[in-house]
């Protein structure tokens, strides 16, 4: 855009506005930026679908074109640089992510809305977190406001709502600032405009400003060291909980091994006190077997004996029987 084009936008921004001249940067870069957006907005409705038929082009200039620039306008988008230029700009587009969800709204806006809302400045990590809030969140805002909300939840809680510490998570988790840039301020602020570090500024106000910063760095780190403590102490019972937890059963194991190898020690002396049984018994099995048949033996020798004795006295008795009766018949006759 041409630099009187500027100017009288600027005049004319003046006239109609209660802002003065600390605001022209600002305002300038906005104009920019609405002439880049009505200069995409033409070439995608009147070049773009008619880009193949340059005669027909020329012949057709838009309403808002003047019709001498239109030919140099048409011939500037057939070119080959502008054509690869434009290939590129397209891809890097894609390549946005996380991008919010406000509409027209701007972030100086939606900073004031929150201002106003909540009674203070909003963090940087505030406004990304309401800008991109919706039911059509992507995967990867969704985990990435995920992410914040539990990095919030591990800071002490006197310094959850610390500008200061909320800025410099979102800077751990989004990555730095680019130089000469802040995100979440709007168009065209930087970091000497919102922090005021600006090169004016005397050594006694940078000193100070330094100080202050390093105090509250001091704070935030008192403040995370002694929950680490808390936190280490905790870990540590709970190290030494398991580790008693741990040598509890390892000595309930060992006293069950134990009372299982003696078990095993009083089943072994069974076993073999029953095998040295079962040998016996056969030992004694042989020789009762042995000493039964001695023994049988010996009784028919006793009973052939006791026979033999009782025929002896039955031939005795038969004997003197016949001679009781020889004697008898004897006596007899002599008296006969």
């Amino acid at each position: 855009m041409p630099e009187g084009s500027k100017e009288r936008f600027w005049e004319d921004i003046k006239r109609n506005t209660n802002i003065d001249d600390t605001c022209k940067k600002v305002q300038m870069i906005r104009v920019s930026k609405l002439w880049r957006n009505w200069k995409s907005k033409v070439k995608s409705m009147y070049f773009t679908p008619y880009r193949r038929h340059r005669s027909w082009l020329l012949a057709h200039c838009p309403a808002r074109v003047e019709e001498d620039q239109w030919p140099i306008l048409v011939d500037y988008w057939s070119s080959e640089d502008v054509k690869k230029q434009s290939k590129i700009n397209s891809k890097n587009r894609k390549k946005q992510k996380m991008p919010h969800r406000t509409g027209r709204k701007d972030h100086v806006n939606l900073r004031e809305e929150l201002r106003i809302k909540t009674g203070k400045e909003p963090s940087k990590l505030d406004v990304f977190i309401h800008s991109r809030q919706g039911k059509q969140m992507d995967e990867l805002t969704s985990q990435t406001i995920a992410t914040m909300n539990e990095e919030i939840q591990k800071l002490p809680e006197t310094s959850r709502d610390d500008n200061f510490v909320k800025d410099i998570l979102y800077e751990n988790i989004l990555g730095p600032e680019k130089p000469g840039r802040l995100r979440t301020y709007g168009v065209g602020a930087t970091p000497k405009d919102v922090y005021r570090m600006s090169d004016n500024m005397n050594a006694g106000q940078k000193k100070a400003f330094e100080d202050a910063v390093n105090e509250k760095v001091e704070i935030i780190r008192g403040e995370l060291r002694e929950e680490m403590n808390s936190k280490l102490a905790d870990f540590k019972e709970e190290l030494i909980a398991q580790f008693e937890a741990r040598m509890r059963a390892s000595t309930c194991d060992l006293a069950s091994l134990q009372r299982r190898e003696m078990n095993a020690a009083k089943q072994s002396q069974i076993s073999d006190s029953l095998e040295v049984g079962d040998r016996m018994n056969r030992e004694v099995g042989t020789n009762d077997a042995e000493m039964y048949k001695e023994v049988g033996t010996n009784d028919a020798e006793i009973n052939k004996c006791e026979m033999n004795k009782k025929v002896s006295s039955i031939a005795d008795i038969l004997e003197n029987h016949h001679t009781k009766k020889k004697r008898s018949r004897t006596t007899c006759k002599r008296l006969a």
